[in-house]
């Protein structure tokens, strides 16, 4: 049974997210700062994608089992996303999630924010060579063009979907003591 949701958050998309899906789900979310949970606890972990990478993601599977994953980046999700994150994160048998977030170049560190000002101009080239851009794909311009911006919407309704259908009845309902 899924009893939190861990996340690694630096421009609030990734907190936000976690509060969404906690909320909806009463499963309690935790940053990744200072967290002191019962080592090998079943997690949704989130974080925020590097490279390709899930930031924080391999501290926290040294931890906890790790059930799902949700990847959280200033890119439109594609077809295919999920199977790219899994394999790049090495993992299989993890359920993976790909969100479109936020993004603010002031509020990322140092080395990141001087790498990403050279990556927003390569890709508001790419995306305005396109053309008859789709609502991610705007905002996703916007956010390389301007250095912040937000998704067009924060849905975590399919990670809730996938939590509720993979729940065990019987966990929900171990308080549960008949009477003789």
């Amino acid at each position: 049974m899924i009893s939190a949701i861990i996340y690694r958050s630096t421009t609030g998309s990734c907190e936000f997210l976690a509060r969404e899906m906690s909320r909806k789900l009463a499963i309690p979310c935790y940053s990744t700062k200072n967290l002191k949970l019962p080592k090998g606890m079943e997690v949704i972990y989130v974080g925020w994608a590097l490279a390709g990478k899930v930031v924080g993601l391999s501290k926290v599977m040294k931890d906890y089992d790790v059930k799902a994953v949700v990847q959280v980046g200033m890119s439109p999700v594609y077809p295919g996303a999920e199977e790219n994150c899994s394999k790049a994160n090495g993992l299989a048998g993890v359920k993976v999630f790909v969100k479109q977030g936020r993004f603010d170049i002031n509020r990322l560190p140092l080395p990141f924010k001087l790498i990403m000002k050279a990556k927003c101009k390569e890709i508001a080239a790419k995306l305005e060579a396109k053309g008859n851009l789709n609502e991610a794909e705007q905002a996703t311009l916007k956010m390389a063009k301007t250095g912040k911006g937000e998704p067009p919407c924060w849905d975590v309704e399919d990670v809730v979907d996938w939590e509720k259908a993979n729940r065990n009845p019987l966990d929900v309902m171990k308080w549960y003591e008949p009477i003789d």
